[in-house]
């Protein structure tokens, strides 16, 4: 599927398609990995007349690009673009995105509501309190050196899943990114972390996000405030007690499908 940005995208269709999802992984995660891993979801909702779209983020899976470096605001671009090129099918469009592509996905929506029947966000990464100090730091370090690492620990699999089995799987996948953030990437999810605050109250699109009570990579006081503070009149707040960030890859896969 292309979107025309120069991502790699995909698309699978159900036979009798009822709606569209457009689905956005995390970081160092990607698209194909919702085939066969993090709990089947994709067969799942082809069975259930769900079409889905999805593109690896650039840097990631087998999109082009230095490995884990991911332009945020580029992102936000991309997903702008995928969703207009769904725009001009006839099915009602849903958006999911996990983590980071959460954030971004969220980041689309305030950018335009247009067309979105409803959105879904699975661990979102939208709370991170980073004074204003080191967000400069971070979009001068990430504008002369973005592929540089930050401090930032990623790829503990303790902190993704409490299932081994779905852990060896992730540390042994060859196309997870499970290196260093990168101060490209960095600066630009703190940016928007922070700016999209004073935009959330605008939300009214239809909102169910699903959070992790033992996340330790986003922040599940993120996704109350969220459900606190956005216009939508449908939304739904869905706590998984115990759940780690890869919630359709834990123990509990099966109450977040």
């Amino acid at each position: 599927w292309d979107i025309g940005t120069g991502v790699t995208g995909y698309v699978w269709h159900a036979a009798r398609p009822r709606a569209a999802l457009l689905l956005l992984h995390g970081h160092g995660d990607y698209a194909q990995r919702y085939v066969n891993q993090n709990n089947r979801l994709i067969p799942h909702l082809l069975d259930l007349g769900v079409s889905v779209n999805a593109f690896d983020l650039w840097g990631n899976g087998r999109s082009p690009g230095v490995r884990g470096v991911i332009d945020v605001r580029q992102a936000v671009a991309d997903h702008l673009a995928a969703r207009r090129k769904l725009q001009g099918e006839s099915l009602p469009v849903f958006l999911l995105g996990h983590s980071l592509g959460g954030l971004i996905t969220a980041t689309s929506v305030l950018r335009d509501e247009s067309g979105v029947r409803g959105v879904i966000l699975l661990s979102p990464a939208i709370k991170y309190p980073v004074p204003a100090p080191v967000r400069l730091l971070a979009r001068v370090v990430g504008s002369l050196a973005p592929a540089l690492p930050t401090p930032i620990p990623t790829g503990q699999m303790d902190s993704l899943t409490h299932d081994p089995e779905a852990a060896l799987k992730l540390s042994s996948d060859p196309l997870m990114y499970l290196g260093p953030i990168r101060w490209l990437t960095s600066a630009g999810a703190a940016a928007f972390a922070h700016d999209n605050w004073a935009l959330y109250p605008q939300m009214r699109v239809p909102l169910l996000v699903i959070h992790g009570t033992a996340d330790k990579n986003t922040n599940p006081q993120g996704s109350r405030q969220l459900i606190e503070v956005a216009a939508s009149g449908d939304k739904t707040l869905h706590l998984v007690e115990g759940g780690l960030h890869a919630l359709l890859d834990d123990t509990r896969r099966d109450e977040t499908l």
